[in-house]
């Protein structure tokens, strides 16, 4: 009983202070709590949206990334997909850049390091499909921040969802040595989606 009246003594405290507005600071999100720090929205090379990609953090920092596809015409249903960060902010469907290809406008992989693939700072973890065209994922990364994400070098940065399952760049010596593409990209197959890395 004591205890209940010294809950409700300070209460009534608190609610007094509020009353005429002193000692009371409002404050954002809490400390420490992870909120959207950017995001991602997925378009394939038709121009419809199939899914979304929400950077997650504290401060500035992301590093629990959530990812929803429905993708139902996407290649290899029931099977991984790579799934990367890639430099430029821009998905143009139309074949461009180096390897003139769909959402060649994104760049390749972001990797400021200079890393062989499965090191890029752009490397995520491949997406598993059901057979129904659906991926979901999440899983948390400290290789990148919200900073660098937006301003990759100055013009962004985009997410890449391709169409084949990726290596890693592992292959082991009794497969022979990696080729330049292997360790380039993982050999994941053509992009089949593209959404450029924005605020949320």
């Amino acid at each position: 009983m004591k205890n209940m009246t010294k809950r409700g003594a300070a209460a009534a405290a608190f609610m007094a202070a509020a009353a005429v507005g002193v000692g009371i600071v409002v404050t954002g999100p809490a400390s420490g709590a992870v909120v959207p720090q950017a995001r991602a929205t997925l378009v394939n090379t038709a121009g419809d949206v199939v899914g979304e990609v929400v950077f997650k953090g504290h401060g500035s920092h992301a590093n629990l990334v959530e990812v929803d596809v429905t993708a139902p015409a996407a290649p290899g249903l029931g099977a991984f997909h790579g799934f990367h960060v890639h430099t430029v902010g821009n998905c143009n469907p139309t074949p461009s850049g180096s390897s003139n290809v769909p959402f060649g406008s994104a760049g390749g992989h972001w990797n400021p390091g200079a890393a062989t693939h499965g090191a890029h700072a752009g490397d995520m973890p491949s997406l598993l499909f059901t057979a129904d065209g659906t991926a979901h994922a999440t899983f948390e990364t400290d290789r990148f921040d919200v900073d660098s994400l937006l301003d990759a070098g100055g013009d962004g940065a985009a997410v890449i969802l391709h169409a084949g399952a990726d290596n890693f760049a592992n292959v082991p010596p009794a497969y022979g040595a990696a080729n330049a593409t292997t360790l380039a990209t993982g050999d994941a197959g053509p992009r089949y989606a593209c959404g450029v890395i924005t605020e949320p």
